[in-house]
């Protein structure tokens, strides 16, 4: 409403209707304009703000962009997709001017690509508020909403029961012997007559169907190429598949469509009005929002990039025989499928070429070695020229595709990330190797900098590489040659994907944590220089009978022969890495570098290992870093340990990995370690006399896998879809109705687990924990008369409870006549939210006197507490009560821990040290957080008292609890 003109006495001048300043006569119509306009904008500012405060009630809903301007803030380019302070919004509340509820006070922002967001969609999840049960079924609806095919997912086989047999024998890898003689009993004396629903007969029938099932799939190709040896021509054969056929299945698949990026996103972690960005997707990240912004805009196809994850390495599949699988990935589709081995995930595309040496280096000059490694290198390169020559020209003009959820794009594939060992991304990228005077396949760092992490150095582009090949060939003598390509660490070889659009084969290059970290930095240097240390103060035998004494934990391996065994595995050294600290700090010399050093590496990996990276998060990385330098430094005065090396380098471009492709686990090569144990089941099915027939054999049974698991994903997502319209096939007379019958029954959907059956039933299912393994159950009383006397726990436990339950729930007016009914279990499900990356996890604790016949096992939680830091209680039994109102309190009977200021002789940043109180005491599980993991410590000397050190580094969430308990660092 228009504020109403002040009154003013004759001759005064006149004043504005809007704000009632008086203006002269002649300059009252353009300030009353600038003065309305002024007012408009601070009301449309207040109406955004209110706005934005309004979407709490979608409740982490999607939020079309085409919905009513009143539900959505608008966006400022020029803040790279922050939400700005203007809105179209003109509603208002009569009654009290408000719009509607304030936003959460966490929530996450998903803010498209400023090209597309005419065709995407912004995102607002509540971490706040969890959704409800049926906001979450009817968003599940949504997704699973499709016209697939009900008629026969199974096709090429006559039925479901006969694809089901040839999937266990494919993943069983099956002889040929074994597979006839099933078939042939199953069809014959082993089954009555009709009673069995296999139609195959015997391993022809079988091979049949699985040919004509390669069919629908991506097959093998064969491919030659050649080069020249000292005047006599090599000529090599390899196997491949078309990657953009391969990309094309992907694309056009239904199924797969529904859960595709097509375009790159940014996102915001925000708390309290404050906004944070954020990675874990390569399309959360920089170099995917470069491309699109390099893309054409809509006109009307939609221009999308299809970025690719390569990796190869060299495969062991006997004592004598090597395989050199190639694997692609397509980073377009989530993790959870990418990583996997079903439809969607990885693909071996092809084997590179073992060149064989067709002698021995010593009896070669140092140019035939050199001429022979020039040979591989020029194999290699051929090899992948013409492994991906499909896509180069699509890479730079796109190619139009109708994909799987019938929308028209033009796609534009390339390269992101490569997931290699150094000695491998030596070779790839055509770099010289670790002794050459630039060794990084990244930058032009030189040899006498590796152990430099606080300098940055030029980097290498694809246009630098290229021009410096070029110089080279055309300089007049080879020493300038030679010389040009030594100062920037290049042999002279072309790079196939100098070719490919969007694509650097040194950016590309990404920081592997199990190979450069975990078995790199730890496993293959400070671990054997604590080894070397141990040995030689003779405490090698003290630190391996305290290792297997560590505390256990889900997911960390329990180590009994530290000593004895030579651990080759990453996931093993990774596991010593996360213990090693709480047993050196009280058996090294007081004050060892060797221990902050580790620490400060530990630090490091567990950040660096997140599933999610906010800005917050890298400042507390560069600190690493910074911290893991200095100790380094220390460390090689005190014992001598050179850090001049490859892999020591390389962490300085982690933290750009993650800005440029999302966090570090998309481009481990963890994921692609399984690759060699299929590479080892499909060679034992081969011939094994010659390279080429192996090759060609693997292909085959490779395409068996691929095309099992492409049918296995249509024939799980017709039957889920079948179970939530609760009807089958109209075709009655299909011999497989009462097959679908039963397997819709399968499919419905369900708990994740099942609950353990009780005496008493927990009061609701809502609850964040489950009790499990239950043990007994009666009354109170007559439990501590039974118990009492052999068990602490016990003694004494019914008065003790009637106080506890009356201190916490006064209104149930307990007497002493009252019946409380209990029941004990052994073993609880706690779920909660993951401050990693604020998705669900879950702790499995026991709290058991003889755990699978190997001693007590008492493990400890986190709860919330009114004191500061970390409140850590260890479990000494879970007991349900049904009080006598029928009130149901499920509890626990705990021992807590108390901060004690005792450090070891060595102590390092972040050191929690508990001492574990005598007395026993109950812990509502509502208070209960998560589990701990706690190590014993020795303590003070002549101190009968229990010590123990908080182990922060289970996993990144704990990590990051403890890491903010101390002093607020990161989201």
């Amino acid at each position: 409403m228009a504020r109403k003109t002040a009154k003013h006495p004759p001759n005064a001048l006149p004043s504005c209707r809007h704000c009632g300043a008086t203006i002269a006569a002649q300059g009252l119509k353009p300030h009353e304009r600038f003065c309305k306009s002024n007012i408009e904008r601070q009301k449309s500012r207040a109406r955004s703000r209110q706005t934005r405060r309004s979407l709490n009630s979608l409740d982490g809903d999607v939020v079309p962009m085409d919905v009513e301007a009143t539900s959505l803030p608008t966006f400022d380019s020029d803040l790279g997709g922050i939400p700005s302070a203007a809105t179209n919004s003109e509603s208002e509340s009569d009654e009290t001017g408000e719009i509607g509820p304030a936003l959460p006070n966490v929530y996450l922002l998903s803010v498209p690509h400023p090209k597309n967001r005419k065709l995407l969609f912004s995102e607002i999840i509540s971490l706040s508020h969890p959704k409800e049960a049926s906001d979450i079924a009817e968003v599940e609806a949504r997704r699973l909403e499709n016209t697939l095919d009900a008629g026969r997912p199974w096709a090429p086989w006559n039925s479901l029961a006969d694809f089901g047999y040839t999937e266990s024998a494919v993943k069983g890898v099956l002889s040929k012997d074994i597979i006839d003689m099933q078939l042939k009993g199953l069809s014959g004396p082993w089954s009555n007559p009709g009673g069995s629903r296999i139609t195959m007969k015997d391993y022809r029938d079988y091979k049949l169907y699985l040919a004509k099932a390669r069919t629908l799939g991506v097959k093998f190709l064969n491919a030659t190429v050649e080069a020249d040896l000292w005047g006599e021509p090599k000529k090599y054969t390899f196997y491949y598949r078309d990657p953009w056929e391969w990309i094309l299945s992907l694309v056009t698949d239904p199924g797969l469509a529904r859960v595709s990026q097509w375009q790159s996103r940014r996102l915001y972690y925000c708390e309290n009005g404050e906004m944070e960005r954020y990675f874990h997707e390569p399309f959360t990240a920089d170099r995917w929002h470069e491309v699109d912004s390099e893309l054409p805009a809509a006109n009307p196809l939609m221009h999308c990039w299809l970025p690719l994850h390569i990796w190869l390495d060299k495969s062991l599949v006997t004592s004598h025989v090597k395989m050199f699988p190639i694997v692609l990935r397509a980073l377009w589709l989530p993790s959870e499928i990418r990583n996997a081995s079903g439809n969607g995930g990885g693909v071996i595309i092809g084997f590179m070429i073992m060149v064989e040496d067709p002698g021995h280096s010593k009896n070669r000059t140092e140019r035939q070695n050199y001429e022979f490694n020039q040979l591989k290198r020029e194999i290699y390169q051929q090899v992948m020229e013409k492994l991906f020559e499909t896509i180069w020209k699509k890479s730079w003009f796109g190619e139009p595709v109708r994909c799987g959820d019938d929308v028209v794009r033009n796609l534009y594939p390339g390269f992101l990330i490569e997931s290699l060992n150094f000695e491998e991304a030596w070779s790839f990228t055509c770099c010289r190797a670790n002794r050459a005077k630039h060794p990084c396949p990244r930058c032009l760092v030189s040899h006498e900098m590796l152990d430099c992490l606080h300098q940055f150095f030029p980097l290498r582009s694809s246009a630098a590489m290229r021009n410096v090949v070029e110089r080279a060939r055309c300089a007049p003598t080879a020493a300038q040659r030679d010389k040009l390509l030594m100062d920037h660490g290049l042999h002279d070889v072309p790079h196939f994907m100098w070719n490919i659009r969007f694509s650097d084969p040194y950016l590309s290059f990404i920081y592997d944590l199990l190979h450069f970290l975990e078995a790199g930095k730890w496993g293959h240097h400070l671990w054997l220089l604590t080894l070397d240390l141990l040995e030689k103060l003779g405490l090698l035998a003290e630190v391996t009978k305290r290792m297997a004494k560590f505390s256990r934990w889900r997911n960390l391996k329990h180590i009994n022969d530290l000593a004895t065994k030579d651990f080759t595995d990453g996931q093993t050294h990774l596991d010593i890495l996360k213990c090693i600290v709480y047993i050196l700090c009280e058996i090294l010399p007081p004050k060892s570098t060797l221990i902050p050093c580790i620490r400060a590496l530990l630090k490091c990996r567990m950040l660096l290992g997140l599933r999610v990276m906010t800005t917050s998060r890298q400042l507390v990385v560069q600190q690493c870093i910074e911290d893991y330098e200095k100790w380094c430094k220390r460390v090689s005065e005190d014992y001598d340990k050179n850090f001049k090396f490859p892999k020591q380098h390389y962490l300085i471009h982690a933290l750009d990995d993650v800005r440029l492709k999302g966090v570090l686990r998309n481009g481990t090569t963890r994921t692609g370690e399984g690759i060699h144990q299929e590479v080892k089941q499909h060679y034992g099915q081969t011939n094994k006399r010659n390279t080429e027939a192996q090759n060609k054999q693997i292909s085959i049974r490779d395409e068996d896998q691929e095309v099992v698991a492409r049918t296995r994903l249509l024939i799980d997502d017709f039957f889920r879809r079948a179970s939530q319209t609760a009807e089958l096939s109209d075709a009655s007379s299909d011999t497989d109705a009462t097959n679908q019958e039963a397997d819709v029954a399968q499919f419905k959907q369900g708990s994740a687990r099942r609950v353990p059956k009780s005496r008493i039933p927990p009061a609701n299912g809502e609850n964040q924990w489950i009790f499990g393994s239950p043990l007994q159950y009666g009354d109170s009383r007559s439990y501590e008369d039974l118990h009492g006397g052999n068990n602490p726990i016990y003694r004494a436990l019914d008065p003790r409870l009637r106080e506890f339950l009356h201190s916490q729930f006064p209104d149930e007016y307990l007497t002493y006549e009252d019946t409380i009914m209990i029941e004990i279990f052994q073993c609880v499900y706690i779920a909660y939210q993951s401050k990693d990356d604020w998705t669900n996890a879950e702790d499995i604790l026991r709290c058991n006197s003889n755990w699978y016949n190997s001693g007590p096992r008492y493990d400890c939680v986190l709860f919330n507490s009114d004191q500061p830091g970390v409140a850590c209680a260890r479990l000494r039994s879970l007991v349900r009560c049904q009080l006598p109102s029928g009130r149901v309190v499920d509890l626990a009977v705990v021992q807590n821990m108390k901060p004690n200021k005792w450090r070891p002789k060595t102590s390092w940043d972040g050191c929690v040290v508990f001492e574990e109180e005598v007395d026993l005491t109950f812990l509502l599980m509502d208070f209960v957080i998560r589990g701990a993991l706690l190590a014993h410590a020795q303590g003070p000397s002549n101190s009968r008292r229990n010590f123990h050190y908080l182990v922060d580094v289970v996993d990144g969430d704990m990590f990051l609890r403890v890491l903010n308990a101390i002093g607020h660092v990161c989201n």
